[in-house]
């Protein structure tokens, strides 16, 4: 397949509602869409690296640099064979997985439209149901987490996810479990604590959490391990899980029993399908986690989310919960109560809507034809 063009566009759609988490609160998101033409086909991705540098060291700003400068002159003007061919030319390039991410699931999607398959089917997924779950944000007091909870639990999602971090964990995990005693809740830390919080961090089995995500920093292997042998609840790891490297040493230190897989953190959908089957063969669960995504990063979510072993509720709510409107002509909307699909339709299955997309775009840059 001949790469005719890549196009790079800027886009800050409306925000729902503001969110927070450890870091910071956006009241607006800039996100990096990227778009590969091929014979009159365009097949779509979205960079999951943020407008700052504090989840991951890459940015939207460094993304568009390292395309522009270094990755679409490996491959506008040339024949590319597939993702795994890209990934080849691209083996030289020193970290930017998010960025390399951007491009792969373009051309997944791409592929997809040219072959008449569902993204889903591409990847060896399936077009089923997939149980959902709402984030909810560090919010301004207990009273609006509960509210916000509430609101998830009406809309039928299978489990919460609570920001969290230090001075903002026992009071709203502790007023979840008194208020919505049934629903299941995954605190999410982002790794704001430290070996140093062990203690604190090991009584949380009082609050009969489904998953506590991420407490500590990345490759603090020994201090995870030490956690779980200390906790019934299951750790999961985010941030700690780039490689399958990383997933031997979560296996070999029993240092977690669950993984979040973000597509973009692992450097692709090829990727993202080679750690889910490793997982799945040790026994260890997992789910599709999510950074905030358009439509369509948030389709491409859940086209991974319908593999085999992802056995929790995955981070892949309506798009009505993020942004109004979304820039797809088909947002995510739930198909049942908590639940959505894959759309039974090429590649992702929808598009940018054009007219949304001109207007909520504030850079572009074309590159090739």
């Amino acid at each position: 397949m001949r790469i005719d063009e890549i196009v790079l566009r800027f886009v800050t759609p409306k925000m729902v509602a503001p969110f927070a988490n450890r870091w910071q609160r956006m009241e607006r998101w800039t996100k990096l869409i990227v778009e590969i033409r091929s014979d009159g086909l365009s097949g779509w991705g979205e960079c999951t690296a943020m407008e700052s540098p504090f989840y991951h060291y890459e940015t939207i700003e460094t993304a568009w640099h390292i395309i522009e400068r270094h990755l679409a002159p490996l491959l506008v003007g040339s024949d590319v064979d597939g993702p795994e061919d890209m990934l080849n030319r691209f083996r030289d390039v020193a970290g930017h997985v998010e960025t390399i991410a951007a491009l792969e699931v373009a051309l997944h999607d791409l592929l997809a439209r040219r072959d008449g398959v569902a993204l889903a089917v591409r990847i060896g997924g399936a077009i089923r149901p997939v149980k959902a779950s709402a984030t909810i944000g560090v919010t301004g007091s207990v009273a609006d987490l509960l509210a916000a909870a509430r609101r998830a639990e009406d809309g039928g999602y299978h489990r919460i996810k609570v920001k969290i971090k230090p001075g903002w964990d026992v009071e709203p995990l502790s007023a979840l479990r008194t208020e919505l005693p049934h629903m299941p809740v995954l605190a999410d830390a982002n790794g704001a604590y430290g070996p140093e919080d062990l203690d604190h961090l090991a009584g949380f089995d009082r609050f009969g959490l489904m998953l506590l995500e991420q407490p500590m920093a990345a490759h603090n292997w020994k201090a995870y391990a030490a956690l779980q042998s200390r906790l019934d609840t299951t750790v999961c790891l985010d941030e700690s899980i780039h490689t399958m490297e990383d997933v031997d040493d979560l296996l070999e230190r029993r240092a977690a029993r669950a993984v979040n897989i973000k597509v973009g953190r692992v450097g692709g959908l090829i990727r993202a399908r080679a750690i889910h089957d490793r997982l799945a063969a040790e026994g260890i669960g997992c789910f599709t986690g999510a950074k905030f995504e358009t439509g369509i990063g948030r389709w491409t979510n859940i086209a991974l989310a319908t593999l085999p072993g992802m056995t929790y509720p995955s981070d892949v709510a309506e798009s009505a919960r993020y942004f109004a409107p979304d820039i797809t002509t088909l947002p995510v909307e739930l198909t049942g109560r908590g639940l959505v699909a894959p759309l039974d339709a090429p590649g992702l299955g929808t598009e940018p809507d054009p007219v949304q997309l001109t207007r909520v775009t504030t850079r572009i840059l074309r590159i090739g034809d």
